[in-house]
């Protein structure tokens, strides 16, 4: 059998190399494991919006959890530099949500309000306001500046993450789970080449978690599928901040001056990740509609991304409750980048029996979630 660590952290995603790299910074013997390449999957797809204000539509615990993740993305960003020397470009650029109809105007105005009363920024623009601002976009009846949301650029974030929690931690790649087992007072995980134990096992698997742990359905776990690409605006064009319709399209430029275009959200499509014709379309019509000043850009490339969705789309991070050396981190949806910093701290708590604040509370994995002495979880 292979060595023995005191957590085993199952997921090499931004959100798995994170939880590592906190624990083992913290003096912990940790096991990294990932089936296939570090950060490949979602992580490393997604557009990496930090949309604390503009993904989360209601007040509540996510939304506070948003933004105090997002708040710490800043020293993040120092500390992976110093670490990897891995810049992940972060970018306190802002999102521009926009109003193509009244009624889209008047449902930002409500969301601009319930924001200001939580002590959040945010200023309403009329047309003008919004032309003035972004001049490539078409006329639109106002929108929603978020100055404080931003973004990184999520591959660089996947392989920072990675990098730092091989400082710290015994990290493999290409090594998939076949199996999670307690035994005794330990879990012992089973791979595709060896067998680990641990006093504590982190699975944070994404939408495969259902499948590391031999729970397929337990708590429905699985992939939304969302297509995107990216664009390079003509010499003299810029996109300078994150533009946002809401069920249409968002635009997210970057450092280097390209722009992501996303992204389709595709419950029903498995695990297929495959670019297709009438995705990019839509996503190009869209385009079009909101931002035609774009439209002679220069294509550079198109990808997916596997989301995490569980239950109802909220996350679940905590133990089980019959279980607790076995704990979740998963089903973050759109908003695995933006929680990541906070999760890695809530999963540190509860590595150390402690509990991480009021709100992760919500997102306790449901009672139901057993696991059986000398069996398969």
């Amino acid at each position: 059998m292979g060595k023995n660590f005191d957590v085993i952290v199952v997921g090499g995603g931004v959100i798995g190399s994170l939880i590592a790299r906190r624990l083992g910074r913290a003096g912990r013997s940790v096991l990294l494991l990932e089936s296939g390449a570090m950060g490949e999957q979602s992580s490393g797809a997604a557009a990496g919006m930090l949309g604390a204000q503009l993904e989360i539509h209601e007040p509540g615990p996510l939304y506070r959890l948003g933004v105090e993740s997002r708040s710490r993305f800043k020293q993040l960003s120092e500390a992976l530099l110093d670490e990897t020397g891995v810049d992940i470009e972060l970018v306190n650029n802002g999102i521009l949500r926009v109003a193509a109809t009244p009624e889209e105007e008047r449902e930002l105005k409500a969301s601009m309000q319930w924001q200001l009363e939580a002590g959040q920024r945010c200023e309403w623009l009329d047309g003008a306001g919004v032309a003035q601002l972004e001049p490539c976009l078409a006329p639109h009846h106002g929108g929603v500046l978020l100055p404080d949301d931003g973004n990184v650029l999520a591959p660089r974030l996947a392989q920072a993450a990675a990098l730092a929690a091989s400082r710290v931690a015994v990290v493999r790649a290409d090594e998939a789970v076949s199996s999670v087992v307690k035994e005794g007072s330990h879990v012992l995980v089973r791979t595709i080449r060896d067998t680990y134990g641990a006093s504590v096992v982190v699975v944070a698997a994404g939408a495969w978690s259902d499948e590391v742990l031999g729970t397929r359905g337990l708590f429905h776990a699985r992939p939304v599928k969302g297509q995107m690409f990216s664009l390079r605006p003509k010499p003299g064009v810029r996109l300078q901040r994150t533009v946002y319709r809401h069920g249409a399209v968002y635009l997210v430029p970057k450092r280097d001056g390209s722009v992501v275009v996303g992204a389709t959200m595709e419950p029903e499509a498995g695990y297929h990740r495959e670019v297709t014709v009438g995705a990019l379309q839509k996503l190009s019509t869209a385009l079009g509609e909101v931002a035609p000043g774009l439209a002679d850009a220069h294509f550079e490339r198109a990808w997916t991304g596997l989301r995490p969705m569980v239950g109802t789309g909220q996350p679940i991070v905590g133990p089980l409750p019959e279980e607790p050396h076995i704990i979740l981190a998963t089903g973050h949806l759109r908003n695995g980048v933006l929680l990541a910093p906070c999760t890695a701290e809530a999963v540190a708590s509860y590595v150390d029996g402690g509990a991480p604040g009021k709100d992760w509370a919500a997102f306790l994995p449901p009672e139901g979630y057993g696991v059986a002495a000398g069996s398969a979880v």
